[in-house]
């Protein structure tokens, strides 16, 4: 009897947990192959819209297949990493889900994109610096004078319950769940990185 019981239980809470989750919701990228907009990082199969600056990467331009859409997560997986499930749970008030995919998750590979410029400041014989931000982008460091589009693919969008507007001077980042940072810009172009 106490096995039973005990099965019983376990069966109880597991249909708790589940009924706790929001529904899957049908969505044209469930089955899809996207990009990624920008390097995520993550430490657990769950993550955030606050996107730590710690734990594994999965680099800008990945290709990635998404699994499941619900109403405010999605669970992708990109080769050679576990599905992640990224949650909008901090910038839901500010940011709708659909803008938060289509931010995320990118039709064209923004490698391309990276590629050319690469192209076009080698023909100028300007490699160095322009070279130098685009390997910044894919170890996910940002200095002054990288743009707007630069910090985002080393960094992810600010979550937007920090940073409401990317036309702000300042965008709000957390390193990890208890370091914010902070990047400032003049115009377009990094001009401050700190605490």
């Amino acid at each position: 009897m106490h096995v039973r019981t005990r099965s019983m239980a376990i069966g109880l809470l597991a249909a708790i947990a589940g009924a706790c989750k929001s529904p899957v919701v049908p969505s044209p990228l469930a089955g899809q192959t996207r990009y990624l907009c920008c390097n995520v990082r993550y430490k657990r199969p769950e993550i955030t819209d606050n996107f730590y600056q710690v734990g594994a990467p999965i680099p800008f331009g990945t290709p990635v297949n998404i699994l499941e859409v619900r109403a405010h997560s999605v669970k992708f997986q990109a080769s050679g990493h576990p599905p992640i499930t990224v949650v909008e749970k901090y910038g839901s008030n500010t940011l709708p889900f659909d803008q938060f995919l289509d931010r995320l998750f990118l039709q064209t590979n923004p490698r391309n994109r990276v590629a050319r410029a690469v192209l076009a400041v080698r023909g100028r014989r300007a490699a160095p610096s322009r070279h130098d931000t685009l390997v910044a982008i894919g170890e996910g460091i940002v200095e002054p004078g990288m743009t707007k589009a630069d910090v985002i693919m080393a960094l992810n969008y600010p979550p937007a319950n920090r940073t409401p507007s990317l036309d702000a001077s300042e965008w709000r980042y957390w390193r990890n769940r208890w370091n914010e940072h902070v990047i400032a810009f003049d115009g377009d172009r990094v001009s401050r990185v700190g605490p």
